[in-house]
């Protein structure tokens, strides 16, 4: 890594190690889905966790979280003078307009897009997507069955709905309006918004690892699809913390930060304890002067500057469970700075955090299982799904010093990765990341496999390491015929939960 975080104890950056262990110990429960933790006082790292397979040079997808980063090159290009805030939307793309937009869409402005006030009644989000509806696919270019499918001009979609509110007056979330921000700066500077993100911000904070989907017509998709490592998310927090400078050069004017992470539309009508409003992208905490990045299923960068701090984590987890892991973060860490003696403990803390690894799959190993002989090597067509898989076939293992191999079917596709017992095994899959779209998408490139028999079925976890995903695969053989259920920790959708059936093909 270019350019890694200084490190310092607990103790020299005035935290009681002890308060940090009762935090860890409290993110070890696995229903939390906590993937790594971050905590930088003073500019430098105190403390740092991965829970296995996830790990500190793999990047992880941010989600929402990626919203903050489109708000920023906004900040960028009206700084370098390349747009205003008060732009209207529609005189960025005059000829993607319809004949007549409605009179709120005309008055809409770039800030209103920023501060998530442009005043649809609901986030026009939700739009057909370059894929049928009823598939889910490996990314928005990708090939069903055999044949290029439509693409859907994005930039006309968001003009062609009805906007409600008078712009300024109501907040609702919109990622649609995000992608708008990522397309008008792409415009204003001649180049995409990750390559001016990668000009402006991360190759001056030395962060190499970055990567940003593209949406159909071009442009990176703005409101998700961003991966960073959890370090480099830590810098960028610290790069706000500090006022827009970094390495002492001042890249982001301080006027500009103030304007992002202040106050700019509150929502005292949502359910959202201590949000006192929103910013430029970015949520804004009534306490100590916090302010946050947010992603779906956790992924966290808080900037506190009433403590000094920037605390980061990434995860899969539901939203109940996510509000839990803030407040506890709170309670047990920030309410605590510089109000404990520094104690004894940074080694016990150290040695703790090394031990953090996603639960692998519990049960007997194929080795000690008779019927995993049986059905070693057999090979399962299945019957078409929504999953996109093809076959499915599973070599088992014999000896305690070699892993189960799946090979799993992926349209006209397969690949084959190793199934560790008791531990996590890394493999590539034949799914590039530069094709999937983590929103939908089902199989991703980077995956670590666990798996385990429990009565008469074989369970296998695959996670994919770089995302906040973990597809669990329930096998059940039978003469002729196996049954799969499949489903995942986290989701945007029902149809992940599903049940396939194979019939056995012979071996070529």
């Amino acid at each position: 890594m270019s350019n890694p975080l200084s490190r310092v104890t607990p103790q020299e950056a005035g935290i009681n190690p002890q308060r940090l262990k009762a935090l860890y110990q409290f993110l070890m429960d696995p229903t939390l889905g906590i993937h790594s933790f971050m905590v930088l006082r003073h500019g430098k790292v105190i403390s740092e966790a991965w829970w296995d397979p996830y790990a500190p040079e793999k990047p992880h997808t941010l989600f929402s979280a990626s919203k903050t980063f489109t708000g920023l090159a906004v900040c960028f290009a009206a700084q370098d003078g390349a747009l205003s805030l008060e732009d209207r939307v529609v005189s960025w793309f005059p000829e993607q307009l319809p004949v007549k937009a409605c009179t709120n869409m005309e008055k809409m402005t770039i800030r209103h897009l920023l501060t998530m006030s442009a005043g649809f009644a609901k986030d026009p989000h939700d739009f057909p997507w370059s894929r049928p509806d009823d598939i889910l696919a490996t990314g928005p270019h990708c090939c069903h069955q055999g044949k290029e499918l439509p693409q859907i001009d994005w930039v006309r979609n968001f003009f062609n709905h009805y906007v409600a509110y008078e712009p300024g007056t109501e907040f609702v979330y919109c990622t649609h309006g995000t992608y708008m921000l990522s397309a008008i700066v792409q415009r204003a500077v001649g180049k995409t918004l990750f390559e001016y993100l990668t000009e402006k911000l991360f190759s001056p904070l030395g962060i190499e690892s970055a990567s940003w989907e593209l949406g159909p017509d071009g442009y990176n998709v703005g409101g998700w699809g961003l991966m960073l490592t959890t370090e480099d998310l830590a810098k960028v927090g610290q790069f706000l913390l500090n006022g827009g400078v970094w390495d002492g050069i001042q890249l982001l004017s301080r006027q500009w930060v103030r304007e992002a992470t202040s106050v700019h539309v509150t929502m005292d009508h949502l359910d959202e304890p201590h949000i006192a409003g929103y910013g430029y992208q970015i949520w804004v905490d009534e306490r100590e002067g916090c302010f946050c990045l947010r992603g779906a299923f956790g992924q966290i960068c808080a900037v506190i500057p009433g403590k000094d701090m920037v605390i980061v984590y990434t995860g899969g987890s539901n939203a109940p469970e996510r509000r839990v892991v803030w407040e506890k973060i709170w309670e047990l860490l920030v309410d605590s700075v510089d109000r404990d003696s520094p104690a004894e403990g940074a080694f016990e803390l150290t040695q703790l955090t090394r031990s953090m690894r996603i639960p692998t799959v519990v049960g007997s190993p194929s080795w000690e299982t008779p019927q995993a002989a049986r059905w070693s090597g057999r090979c399962y067509q299945l019957g078409d799904n929504r999953l996109n898989f093809t076959s499915i076939s599973i070599r088992f293992s014999n000896a305690p010093d070699r892993p189960d191999f799946l090979t799993l079917g992926l349209r006209e596709n397969s690949f084959t990765v190793p199934i560790g017992y008791g531990c996590w095994c890394s493999g590539k899959t034949c799914v590039q990341t530069s094709e999937t779209d983590t929103d939908v998408s089902v199989i991703f490139e980077s995956v670590s496999c666990s798996g385990a028999w429990r009565e008469s079925s074989y369970y296998i976890q695959l996670c994919f390491d770089e995302t906040s995903y973990i597809n669990t695969m329930e096998l059940t053989f039978s003469d002729g015929g196996v049954i799969l259920r499949h489903n995942r920790n986290c989701t945007f959708f029902s149809a992940i939960k599903t049940t396939l059936t194979g019939v056995e093909t012979p071996l070529k």
